[in-house]
């Protein structure tokens, strides 16, 4: 059997303002065409797949849109589990319809009636238990354990209020991982932190506090985790499979992992890259003559964070005719640096009113605000006699 894993879509995202789901709806296309041509049997979606958890009418669509085409007709199973940017209730709230395309939808450890799923599938539901679900394509067995993001209130399965995360993790996911076998491919689904990970940036290292060690984790062919953003791969075949967009402008690859079995046991494992349908970066100029020429090579359909550095502060007019020439820009910071090069900058205690004012205008608007729009604000204030 063929696997595909993927995680953190977080539909319905906004960068600066600038909608994503056109942007999404073109990758989660691509993930479709990777599992057709793969023959995929099974899609695994390892949480967070929207970002909010009341998220837009437009973003449900896609969603219920997508899985269904995932199943193909209800002959490829798709697990989908919570993360911790999904309502879990919400989420779930159309199992009863996803089970007839061979769709399970989990927010908890819950049992799924095996008798709800399509019986006449290549891929056949053939047991359920308490955060569990086995598969079955010809001789070939699969048990899917899974854990949705881990805390008190989404999992009903109370514990000891003195055990730690780790503790109480490796209880959890125990539930489901008690009916692995050696006859079946074993497969574990989650999403949460894991120590030693990466965050989006590659840099940062994902504490122990709110961390779970890897030998919380039950043992298994496969680990599928969604939660961080970056691609990464740990010994003992447990994976991130990454965001499918790119949601900071640190972030690099966008992937999809594709697995294969044969008699209950992983033969191999490889990482597909995905196609950007946009850039998001963020650029750095000296003036906005050097920004004019290094936009050039943006399109509208990117997303550009634009720092300008100069002496001078940017005019509204300047301003203007920038964000009208290059739809791509999502937000602009100016930094101040003096004759000498030296960032000019001062701790918010030693800023006065009119400083602060000018400098909270700036960030929300792009531009200074006029002297009279400074001045009444300080007479709102009671302190028109203020000077810079």
């Amino acid at each position: 059997m063929k696997f595909l894993h993927t995680s953190d879509w977080h539909l319905g995202v906004k960068t600066n303002g600038r909608d994503r789901l056109c942007e999404q709806k073109k990758v989660l296309e691509e993930i479709l065409s990777i599992a057709n041509y793969e023959n995929v049997d099974t899609i695994i979606v390892a949480g967070d797949v929207f970002n909010t958890s009341s998220p837009s009418a437009e973003a449900e669509e896609l969603f219920f849109d997508t899985i269904e085409k995932f199943s193909a007709g209800g002959d490829r199973f798709v697990l989908v589990i919570a993360g911790n940017h999904d309502d879990p209730t919400r989420l779930a709230a159309g199992l009863p319809l996803a089970t007839k395309h061979n769709i399970a939808i989990v927010g908890g450890l819950e049992k799924i009636d095996e008798k709800l799923f399509n019986r006449n599938a290549l891929v056949q539901v053939v047991e359920t238990g308490k955060g569990y679900i086995k598969l079955q394509k010809n001789e070939e067995l699969v048990c899917l354990a899974y854990l949705p993001y881990p805390t008190e209130t989404r999992i009903d399965e109370k514990l000891d209020g003195e055990l730690s995360l780790d503790e109480k993790v490796k209880l959890w996911a125990g539930i489901g991982s008690a009916a692995f076998s050696e006859r079946s491919l074993n497969v574990f689904v989650s999403h949460l932190f894991m120590v030693g990970a990466n965050l989006s940036s590659g840099k940062v290292k994902v504490g122990d506090l709110m961390a779970v060690s890897k030998s919380s984790l039950p043992k298994s062919d496969y680990t599928a985790l969604g939660h961080l953003h970056a691609p990464q791969e740990f010994p003992g075949k447990v994976f991130y499979s990454g965001a499918i967009t790119k949601l900071t402008p640190l972030q690099k690859d966008l992937s999809v992992v594709v697995f294969e079995s044969e008699s209950g046991k992983l033969l191999e494992t490889k990482t597909v890259v995905l196609t950007a349908p946009a850039k998001y970066e963020k650029i750095s100029v000296g003036s906005v003559e050097e920004a004019e020429e290094k936009l050039a090579g943006y399109d509208d359909n990117d997303i550009v964070e634009l720092e300008i550095v100069q002496t001078e502060p940017l005019s509204a007019s300047a301003l203007k005719e920038l964000k009208k020439n290059h739809q791509c820009i999502t937000a602009i910071s100016l930094v101040l640096k003096n004759e000498e090069n030296e960032k000019i900058s001062k701790g918010r205690k030693l800023l006065s009113d009119t400083e602060l004012f000018r400098q909270f205008y700036f960030d929300a608007k792009g531009f200074e605000p006029s002297d009279d729009l400074v001045k009444m604000f300080l007479e709102c204030k009671g302190e028109e006699n203020e000077t810079d």
